[in-house]
């Protein structure tokens, strides 16, 4: 395991599932009819907000471990190390759990087709190909200098937890926010300090140049009904202190 992330391997898969899930159940609420989010406003819905995010992490819990099981050894083996080793630019990308993503255990893509959140088995496969990047991005990732590290709370999810710098401005758009006079060139290193799982699910929500254009300050972030669902979410995993 790389040196930036001390969770185990399990913990890794089940984070990146937290993102891919709840981002599919809010698509799937936003595909109903207003009628009918309204008339569960008016049956207590909004009520039981709280209950339908400890479900939801229940049954992340299932959908990860069902997942885990049938891991290949080298998905729970794959390091910083060996990243920088490999001289076919393979290990660390999607490529390693092709065969895997082919394969996927029936139960595992029956249950999220049964809830109704994925169409079919080709939907539930380019979700978890989804997961496999984030999964193999964290297992990866090079070694952070935590001396460098201020201990503060996520700026979204208010975890004390350790964070990362999240670009507000996506660096792969200032190029083109300069040539287009989006924003002037002072502003493309503002930075907010942001959990891996909330800095994850920023990005999963729109493309970068999206983001650079429409929501590059954490209050604008704040506004998006996709992202209050999330940090509603978030905010009951538990978490660990601070790290100094």
């Amino acid at each position: 395991m790389s040196g930036f992330d001390h969770r185990s391997y399990y913990e890794m898969l089940r984070d990146s599932m937290s993102v891919a899930l709840v981002k599919a159940v809010l698509n799937k609420e936003l595909a109903e009819s207003k009628e009918t989010r309204l008339m569960a406003s008016r049956n207590g819905g909004e009520l039981n907000a709280k209950q339908e995010a400890e479900e939801l992490a229940d049954f992340v819990e299932f959908l990860a471990t069902d997942l885990y099981e049938y891991f290949p050894k080298d998905l729970t083996e794959v390091t910083y190390e060996m990243k920088l080793a490999d001289e076919t630019g393979r290990v660390g990308t999607v490529e390693m759990a092709e065969e895997f993503l082919n394969n996927l255990p029936s139960t595992y893509v029956d249950a999220i087709v049964e809830a109704k959140l994925l169409a079919d088995a080709e939907d539930v496969k380019r979700m978890t190909t989804t997961v496999m990047e984030d999964y193999l991005a964290a297992a990866t990732a090079a070694p952070q200098n935590w001396k460098d590290t201020k201990p503060l709370e996520c700026e979204l999810c208010g975890r004390e937890v350790r964070l990362t710098y999240h670009h507000l401005i996506p660096r792969s758009t200032h190029a083109r926010v300069l040539k287009k006079r989006i924003h002037p060139e002072w502003m493309l290193n503002r930075v907010a300090w942001l959990c891996r799982l909330c800095h994850s699910f920023v990005h999963h929500c729109e493309e970068n140049m999206e983001l650079a254009k429409n929501w590059y300050t954490v209050e604008l972030l704040e506004q998006r009904e996709d992202i209050q669902r999330w940090i509603a979410y978030i905010s009951k995993r538990p978490h660990r202190a601070h790290v100094k």
